[in-house]
């Protein structure tokens, strides 16, 4: 028997012992590259088959019987820095050019009331109308406020939805480009935490969904730099 037969039958007989192959060509180039294979089905009580679905190590016919790539991503981080990104900055600057002007004017009635007031005794039959106008005027004082607030919350939930559409968006490209099927969102385990209140330090405990992963596995560096973020 020849150099490459022995080589062949080598190979052929570790197929079988480790399984049944259901169809095998083999190479006789003596580089060692097993297959390609159509599929390897191991023996047991429950016979399992192993093939290749579009590139994928599969053990049936459904989705979940796929061997899927993962990646992680620290979404926290990115988005952060992109709310801080110039088009963000300038929109809620503008915004709160325009409301500066609705609440100055209500802080200046406020400040004039509270001057009229210091001459006003209690006692003096001008008190209780100046009551009247007083408490009118801090009643449309507190619900400029909030409607100031709710303005400035609006907008910057409309830019983390934004961001966040950036951010998929990146993280589809990076994916793309290293074959990845699908990213989990996540913080470090060795992550500081940023706050150390009970229920904030719960939560980001909560988010430390990884708690050990191999090296390569954390795409944030990559999607960062996708989207033109610092680390």
């Amino acid at each position: 028997m020849n150099k490459q037969s022995t080589h062949h039958t080598t190979l052929i007989a570790t197929l079988l012992f480790a399984g049944v192959v259901t169809t095998a060509v083999i190479g006789g180039d003596e580089t060692g590259k097993l297959g390609p294979l159509d599929s390897l089905t191991f023996a047991g009580e429950d016979e399992l088959t192993i093939k290749n679905s579009n590139g994928h190590i599969a053990w049936g016919e459904e989705k979940t019987n796929t061997v899927w790539s993962i990646g992680f991503m620290e979404t926290g981080k990115a988005l952060s820095q992109l709310l801080q990104s110039d088009h963000f900055l300038d929109t809620r600057n503008e915004l709160n050019e325009e409301l500066k002007d609705k609440i100055t004017n209500a802080q200046e009635l406020m400040t004039s009331l509270q001057e009229e007031g210091q001459s006003i005794a209690s006692d003096s039959p001008d008190a209780p109308e100046f009551r009247q106008r007083w408490e009118r005027a801090y009643s449309e004082f507190q619900k400029m406020q909030q409607l100031v607030a709710e303005a400035r919350a609006k907008l910057l939930a409309e830019q983390m939805q934004e961001a966040y559409k950036e951010i998929i968006e990146a993280v589809n490209v990076v994916s793309e480009r290293m074959n990845i099927d699908m990213v989990l969102r996540f913080i470090p385990p060795d992550g500081e935490f940023e706050q150390v209140t009970p229920d904030a330090t719960i939560m980001q405990i909560r988010l430390r969904t990884a708690l050990r992963l191999p090296d390569g596995i954390d795409i944030t560096d990559d999607v960062l730099a996708e989207l033109g973020l610092e680390d």
